[in-house]
């Protein structure tokens, strides 16, 4: 007999949480933003996160471009 694949085997190797606790009046009107402007809080997170990661590579090169 062939073995099923669990399908969370990939999610669970490959994907991490990032979590974060905030105040429940701030994360309210942040999810009634999100829903007023059409766009998921997961959305938010990984442009967030993307532009972050960004910077840091930008501050690199200004570093070395420095040196």
């Amino acid at each position: 007999m062939e073995e099923k694949k669990d399908p969370n085997d990939w999610s669970k190797k490959n994907m991490l949480f990032v979590r974060a606790k905030y105040k429940s009046d701030f994360v309210d009107e942040f999810k009634a933003a999100c829903k007023q402007l059409g766009i998921t809080q997961s959305d938010v997170f990984r442009e967030a996160m993307k532009k972050t990661i960004q910077n840091a590579k930008d501050n690199n090169k200004c570093k070395t471009e420095d040196k």
